[in-house]
């Protein structure tokens, strides 16, 4: 070996020692091989990669069944199917609808409130139970599904329930007035006693939603507010521990 090949690997040496010694640059990552972890944490991430994915495999399957045609196994499985979309993953496809909803929808409750057997009831003022509703939602980054569709949903199944005269269509029709006005008592639960609720009123007022600048609409007239009947209210309309106060209170 020439004594210019000894310097050359001597230098090289010397390099790779002072490479092996020195830090990476501020702000570079150093690789890290699977290999160097310890078992434990192989086993730890394997597990990990293997639920994770299972899981990924489970929701595409059940959101394939959910949209899919009727078919053998979207039927055999159907309440399985439905408990898991709803109400998280529901899919809803209004917002690419072709009449995609145009109107802002209020729903106020009154109600008339015994505070002592015998005598005559009071009238309460109109409470926004939109208006209630939409106080937990904003600026909420985790909303509860009940304030953002319940009361919203329960006007819809009502509202096509009923024909114009306001009279119930079959069944559901009266299933969805009682929906509705159990719903309307519990946002009340907060604000009164509900024992001493004799009956309630809902009142809705529908508007327009603005039209946008490039089209030229005719205004809208006010919105007349529409009154629903007088819904009387029974034990059996109120949580567990307000019907038991309004029982124990009746001479």
């Amino acid at each position: 070996m020439l004594p210019s090949d000894t310097a050359a690997g001597s230098a090289g040496a010397a390099d790779d020692g002072k490479r092996a010694d020195v830090a990476p640059p501020e702000g570079e990552l150093e690789s890290v091989s699977l290999g160097a972890l310890s078992l434990k944490a192989r086993a730890v991430l394997a597990v990990a990669i293997s639920v994770i994915g299972v899981y990924a495999c489970w929701h595409l399957a059940m959101i394939f069944l959910f949209v899919a045609p009727s078919n053998t196994v979207r039927e055999e499985h159907w309440d399985t199917v439905r408990a898991y979309i709803y109400p998280e993953f529901e899919q809803n496809w209004k917002l690419f609808a072709p009449n995609p909803m145009q109107r802002n929808t209020v729903v106020e409750v009154r109600a008339e409130v015994r505070t002592e057997w015998g005598q005559d009831p009071e009238t309460t003022d109109w409470v926004n139970l939109t208006a209630i509703d939409i106080d937990q939602i904003r600026y909420n980054p985790l909303p509860s599904h009940s304030h953002l569709n319940m009361l919203r949903r329960a006007w819809d199944f009502y509202d096509k329930s009923h024909n114009r005269d306001g009279e119930p269509v079959g069944m559901r029709g009266e299933l969805s007035a009682s929906y509705l006005h159990r719903i309307a008592l519990l946002r009340l639960d907060d604000r009164m006693d509900l024992g001493e609720v004799e009956r309630i009123q809902l009142r809705v007022i529908s508007t327009r939603l603005p039209a946008p600048s490039w089209r030229t609409e005719e205004p809208e007239d006010p919105p007349a507010p529409r009154e629903l009947d007088w819904w009387t209210v029974t034990s059996d309309d109120l949580p567990g521990d307000s019907a038991t106060a309004r029982n124990e209170a009746r001479p």
